[in-house]
C-alpha cells in the first residue's frame, strides 16, 4: 500500500507542475556598448528592432521632439519615470508640461524605414543620466493611435510597475487602439523585454541615443494620432534614472528612408552577428526619398 501510495503522490504532483504557468523570462537588449543593436520580440506589433544612433543622425532641425519626460517628475528624488505625448491638460505622469516638449504627434510624422524589404516606422530616444552612473533601464513601450492629439489614459486600466513586471497602460477603447507593446505585466504569463542604455556612449543631451524601428504593419486603422508610452528606471529594471529628463523624437517629417543591405548581411544582423547600427544609419542618410508617409 506504502508502494502504490508513493507512486499516487508522485503522478499528482507532476501533474500539478504540469499546470502550473511556466515561468516568466526577461530578454535583455543590450546597448551598453558602442554600435550595438537588438532584436526583440513585442507582446503585440511584431519583432522590433533597437539600434544605437551616431551624433550626425540628430541635432537641431532634423529631429522633432513629442514627449519629454522629467525624472520623478513631481516625485522627490524618484527612481523611476514614465511618461506619453499628449496634448491634454493636466498631464497624468512625468511629463514636461510645455506644448513645446509634450504634444500631439501625427502618423504622417514618423519616417518609415525600410530594412531588408520590411517597411518599419522610427523613433528615436534621447536619454539623460550621470557620468558617474550613466546605465538607464527601458522597460515598457507601448504605442497606440487616437482619434484626436488630447487623449489622457483611462486611470482605471493603468497598472503600475511592479518589482518583477513593468507597467502597462491603457485608453478608452472607443478612441484608441493599441498596436505595439514591448513588455507585458506579471499578471500576464507572456515574456517581457528591457533595453538597457548607456548615456556615455553619446555626446550629451540633445545628441540622441536609441532608435527604435516597429513595424509599420502594426499602425491600422483609421486612427492618426501616435502616443508612445514609455517607463524608465526601477522597478522593474536594475538600473534607475537619476538625471534629466529622456526624450523621444522623430526625425524630418514626412521622409520615408530606404536602406537596402545585402539579405545575407541584414540576416546577420539580425541575429546579432553584425550591429544594425553599422550597416543600416548611415544609408539612412544619404538615400532619403521624399513622400507622403
Amino acid at each position: 500500500m506504502h508502494g502504490k501510495l508513493a507512486k499516487l503522490l508522485a503522478a499528482s504532483a507532476a501533474i500539478v507542475l504540469l499546470a502550473l504557468p511556466s515561468a516568466r523570462a526577461t530578454t535583455v537588449l543590450d546597448l551598453t556598448s558602442a554600435n550595438a543593436s537588438a532584436t526583440g520580440n513585442g507582446v503585440l506589433g511584431g519583432s522590433f528592432f533597437v539600434t544605437n544612433t551616431d551624433n550626425q543622425s540628430t541635432g537641431s532641425g532634423v529631429i522633432d521632439s513629442f514627449v519629454r519626460i522629467n525624472p520623478g517628475g513631481s516625485r522627490t528624488n524618484a527612481s523611476s519615470e514614465e511618461g506619453f505625448n499628449t496634448n491634454a491638460r493636466p498631464l497624468q505622469f512625468d511629463e514636461n508640461n510645455s506644448a513645446t516638449f509634450t504634444h500631439s504627434l501625427s502618423l504622417s510624422s514618423v519616417p518609415i524605414v525600410t530594412l531588408g524589404g520590411v517597411a518599419y516606422r522610427e523613433f528615436l530616444l534621447d536619454i539623460n543620466q550621470t557620468n558617474e552612473d550613466p546605465l538607464l533601464s527601458l522597460n515598457q513601450i507601448q504605442i497606440f493611435l487616437g482619434n484626436a492629439g488630447d487623449l489622457l489614459s483611462d486611470t482605471s486600466s493603468n497598472t503600475a510597475a511592479t518589482a518583477t513586471a513593468p507597467p502597462v497602460v491603457a485608453f478608452d477603447a472607443t478612441k484608441a487602439t493599441e498596436v505595439f507593446r514591448m513588455s507585458n505585466h506579471s499578471n500576464d504569463d507572456l515574456d517581457s523585454n528591457v533595453i538597457q542604455l548607456n548615456y556615455s556612449l553619446n555626446s550629451g543631451s540633445g545628441s540622441g541615443d536609441m532608435f527604435l524601428y516597429v513595424r509599420n504593419s502594426a499602425f491600422t486603422g483609421p486612427n492618426t494620432n501616435v502616443y508612445l508610452y514609455s517607463q524608465f528606471g526601477t522597478p522593474p529594471g536594475t538600473n534607475n534614472s537619476n538625471d534629466g529628463y529622456e526624450e523621444w523624437a522623430v526625425r524630418t517629417p514626412g521622409v520615408i528612408i530606404t536602406a537596402t543591405p545585402e539579405p545575407a548581411t541584414f540576416a546577420a544582423a539580425v541575429s546579432g552577428l553584425i550591429p544594425l547600427g553599422l550597416i543600416g544609419l548611415r544609408r539612412l542618410r544619404r538615400r532619403p526619398e521624399v513622400a507622403a508617409a
